[in-house]
């Protein structure tokens, strides 16, 4: 029969890792003050997060709208080119309509783009103002806690 001895079990209990702790100096910060801030950090995490998914959702919606316009040109285009005539006079009476859809395309990209790069950069903001304000926490609390030592 096989022993039921658990490796993990029996190494931590053979080794007390508290004591490792014992000969060294106090943290040079308040365990507040850096509960605070990884909290704070957290949150503009989440805050950053929002910012990209409700941009993307934006991108999807107008994607969709695109699309939609779209299927609409293409609709259009295949009914003038259904109506009689020669290829040459149905392109040259439909040029306008091309140059129109065309256009439209390319500023519906632009759009697209710009919306992802609003997204992201508010996203990135977030985050940048955030590790700003960590820099000056983390040293907000050591000027504290050598304030107190001394």
């Amino acid at each position: 029969m096989m022993s039921k001895q658990n490796p993990f079990s029996e190494f931590f209990s053979a080794n007390d890792f508290s004591k490792l702790f014992q000969n060294m100096p106090s943290v040079p910060f308040g365990l507040e003050d850096f509960m605070e801030t990884q909290r704070k950090n957290m949150q503009a995490l989440t805050d950053a997060q929002q910012v990209a998914i409700e941009g993307l959702q934006t991108i999807a919606q107008r994607q969709s709208a695109i699309l939609s316009e779209m299927v609409e040109d293409n609709a259009q285009i295949t009914q003038e080119f259904m109506n009689e005539g020669t290829p040459e006079e149905k392109i040259a009476k439909n040029a306008d309509l091309f140059k129109t859809v065309y256009e439209r395309n390319v500023k519906n990209m632009n759009e697209i783009s710009e919306l992802l790069n609003k997204s992201n950069q508010e996203a990135s903001d977030i985050i940048n103002k955030r590790v700003k304000a960590t820099m000056n926490e983390v040293k907000a609390s050591l000027d504290k806690a050598q304030k107190k030592a001394a």
